[in-house]
Formats: C-alpha cells, sequence, structure tokens
C-alpha cells in the first residue's frame, strides 16, 4: 500500500523543545493535516501554508482527532489511525430504511447510489445514500459515508498555545 504522506523527519529540528508548549485540552492550536480513508483515497486535507485554528478539547474536531493530539508541540508531526468508534462511528443496520416512494418529491428521478437529503419525523434534515429503487420503495442509508471507516491520519503542528498556564 503506497503511503499518504511524505516520509521525512518526524520533529522540526529548529523547532523550540524545552519551552515549547505541549497541546493540552484548552490549547488554541494551527495545524495541517491531511486525512485518508482505509484505501489511501484524501478525504480532507489543511496544507502548511494555510493551517487551521481551532480550540482543542471543544468538539470541533473528532474525537479520536484530538485524542491523537494531546502532547505534541509545535514543529512535530505525528502519523495515527484514527478507529472507526472514535471518528464517524460504526455501521449501523439500523439506519438503513425503507421509505414510501411516496414521501420523496415526485419531479425528482431518485437513483440508486445517489445522496438525497430528507426530513426526520422531528424536522431534522438528514442525507442519505439510495440503495435500491422501486415502484413504491426506496432503501436509503441514513449511516455517515465514513461510518465503520478507520481513518489515516498525518499531522503537522504548527502552533501552540496555552490559555491557560
Amino acid at each position: 500500500m503506497q503511503s499518504i504522506v511524505k516520509k521525512d523527519a518526524a520533529v522540526d529540528k529548529n523547532a523550540p523543545r524545552e519551552t515549547a508548549a505541549r497541546i493540552t485540552k484548552n490549547s488554541i492550536i494551527r495545524i495541517s493535516y491531511l486525512m485518508a480513508d482505509a484505501h489511501g483515497e484524501v478525504i480532507d486535507e489543511v496544507p502548511q501554508n494555510d493551517p487551521f485554528e481551532f480550540h482543542c478539547g471543544a468538539g470541533q474536531l473528532l474525537t479520536g482527532f484530538e485524542r491523537a493530539l494531546m502532547g505534541l508541540r509545535a514543529g512535530e508531526r505525528k502519523e495515527f489511525t484514527i478507529q472507526a468508534g472514535e471518528a464517524y462511528g460504526e455501521r449501523n443496520q439500523e439506519l438503513v430504511r425503507t421509505v414510501a416512494r411516496t414521501t420523496l418529491p415526485r419531479d425528482v428521478d431518485v437513483r440508486e447510489g445517489m445522496r438525497f437529503p430528507m426530513r426526520s419525523a422531528e424536522g431534522v434534515e438528514l442525507v442519505c445514500r439510495i440503495l435500491s429503487v422501486q415502484s413504491d420503495v426506496v432503501t436509503a442509508d441514513f449511516n455517515h459515508p465514513l461510518a465503520g471507516q478507520a481513518l489515516r491520519c498525518s499531522v503537522s503542528v504548527v502552533e501552540v498555545k496555552n490559555t491557560i498556564p
């Protein structure tokens, strides 16, 4: 299997080590990263020249992603895998449902494989993937497209600011 990341040094040797802040739950951090599925297909990427800033521990990212960053410092790189349970969850067969064709708009040509927005009984908009279409019913999968998949990640920490010393 081909690697999704460049094989270079894991740590920037010019980054200050002893006094550099480590990532903690309340850190404001800037990172670049590449995230791929188990087959190496890139799902998301943030380049080094335009890092993503976020508040670690605020629930902005996948649980497994944030957990893997804890303790890292600016200049450090890390490769890791997020298991499905800490990414988009395991596939749930109960989220594969048969829906009456009459609940879908008549003017839409619903086809197998297409992604389609639907509203739950509570009015929440959900996106499903159409698995099969028959004259009177449609089978739809409401699982997240990445449910059940482990994700491979490569992260470079650009900056760490701790809000609480």
